[in-house]
């Protein structure tokens, strides 16, 4: 059970002052992320403790942990204010630098550790044996497909950077077809069309390879593999250092799979780079 429903089974088991707190948590939720344990109690009208009670009574061990449960629970709802709200709740923002660091290494591991083998070599094996290979994302998620357009290119070809809705050419998903591999960049907030325009690539008998963050519930039934990331790091943005990570490891095993066809691509390439490579005289 969430949060809501605790409360909402323990609720008559509260005194007059716990059940206050209880229906001012059910109306305003989001309060409670930001707001201290002081500042909840006069919002309230009631006590510290009795708040704390509150707490117990619903099995946590004090404010602070109840508070990170509800931060956590709602973490994906927040817009980028809530987040600074939380940030600068911290007494000094200088100390944020190194842990943003260390949370941000944490989604790297956490991100492959939870990432089951067959899901990664299952996607290497679809974009080494494609047809041709897209790259989509939608606002900020559309530099993460760049930079997988950038990287595939330089190992295969028949790559390209789909561009639709990005600027207004949403007819671009209609020429994807059974052989082709989309990977596909969903990381939150996106925008409304996005499970959208998933299931249209799906539909057009592309597969989908989505590169996503929880939850993911409403887009995983359009993935032909779900390689789930790890972005959290506690702070106002979001981490792309687990994306990026998932990317490079796919090119380097897609590499590693298509062989002297693969070889003989780049050979192609770096000859073509030379030509075109200004030198200085």
């Amino acid at each position: 059970m969430n949060i809501t429903e605790i409360i909402k089974s323990n609720i008559d088991k509260m005194t007059k002052s716990e059940r206050a707190v209880a229906t001012y948590f059910l109306k305003s939720p989001n309060e409670f992320a930001f707001e201290t344990l002081d500042s909840i109690a006069y919002k309230i009208k009631t006590s510290t403790t009795s708040v704390l009670r509150f707490c117990r009574k619903i099995g946590f061990d004090g404010y602070k942990v109840f508070q990170d449960e509800v931060r956590n629970g709602f973490k994906y709802q927040f817009t980028l204010p809530d987040k600074f709200k939380i940030a600068s709740m911290s007494e000094d923002s200088d100390s944020q630098f190194p842990q943003y660091v260390i949370n941000a290494i944490n989604c790297i591991e956490n991100t492959f550790r939870n990432i089951p083998q067959n899901s990664i070599l299952r996607a290497a094996e679809e974009i080494a044996q494609a047809d041709r290979v897209f790259c989509f994302g939608l606002k900020e998620s559309f530099a993460l497909a760049h930079y997988a357009y950038t990287r595939f290119l330089t190992v295969r070809n028949d790559v390209y950077l789909s561009s639709a809705y990005q600027s207004g050419e949403i007819e671009s998903l209609l020429s994807l077809r059974k052989g082709d591999v989309c990977i596909f960049y969903l990381f939150h907030r996106y925008t409304k069309p996005a499970p959208q325009i998933l299931k249209t690539i799906k539909n057009q008998g592309a597969s989908v390879i989505l590169i996503t963050s929880p939850p993911f519930n409403e887009v995983e039934k359009d993935a032909t593999v779900l390689l789930p990331c790890e972005v959290d790091i506690n702070g106002i943005k979001n981490s792309s250092a687990a994306p990026v990570c998932i990317t490079d490891c796919l090119c380097n095993m897609v590499v590693s799979k298509s062989g002297h066809q693969t070889l003989d691509y780049m050979k192609q390439s770096e000859i073509l780079f030379k030509n075109f490579t200004f030198q200085e005289t």
